[in-house]
């Protein structure tokens, strides 16, 4: 589970996160139902989070595969030259996913109060879904890091935001030590929402300029 745990890494507000890896990687062989269960329930988690930091509404009734689609797309760059392909895959790596779930719905020993003499899955399957679950969800997390600077989120992690936190701190700062930017988002939520937005804006313009400067 490298790839999510680097991701994760990335993104303070996924730290939770971890706890599932854990999970997964201490159970491949000893546990392999537990471990597969957690596989789709942290790809589960992962979307549903960057979904809903998104303000994209989640119908309660939406399959597992449709759920990682939307996330992928919600996550991709617009001006991806490769994107119409990558949707593609993304609804091919959907698919995969879902039977990871079906799987899961079908086995599931925990979270589904299967009876105890019920068929157990295999190491083979557990490491074949561990590996899936860390291509899935660290390709997403990846994408959903790279690209925050221009889709930006509608749900602010003040974690999240060190580079922005440090700028406002520099800019505005406040005797004994004390975090104006850590004042602000504890005091007027969407005044610091909106600081930060703009923050993002000027860096997507020097992006811009430096890419124009950079052709000529």
């Amino acid at each position: 589970m490298e790839w999510v745990k680097e991701n994760i890494n990335n993104i303070p507000s996924m730290s939770p996160f971890l706890d599932h890896v854990n999970i997964i990687d201490q159970n491949i062989f000893s546990n392999p139902t537990l471990c597969v269960e957690t596989c789709k329930a942290l790809i589960e988690g992962i979307c549903k989070t960057i979904l809903t930091n998104k303000n994209i509404d989640i119908s309660s009734s939406i399959s597992f595969s449709a759920l990682v689609q939307e996330a992928i797309i919600s996550t991709l760059n617009t001006e991806e030259m490769y994107r119409s392909d990558i949707l593609d895959l993304a609804r091919r790596i959907a698919g995969v996913a879902d039977k990871l779930g079906f799987i899961r719905n079908n086995t599931g020993f925990v979270s589904h109060g299967m009876d105890v003499l019920n068929p157990r899955l295999t190491e083979t399957l557990s490491i074949f879904a561990c590996k899936i679950t860390d291509t899935i969800g660290g390709f997403i997390l990846r994408c959903y890091n790279n690209n925050r600077v221009i889709n930006i989120d509608h749900r602010i992690h003040y974690e999240d935001c060190k580079p922005f936190n440090d700028f406002f701190d520099e800019i505005n700062p406040l005797p004994f030590e004390l975090s104006a930017s850590k004042a602000l988002i504890e005091q007027d939520y969407e005044a610091y929402k909106e600081s930060y937005i703009d923050y993002l804006n000027s860096l997507s313009i020097e992006i811009e300029m430096a890419g124009i400067v950079n052709e000529q």
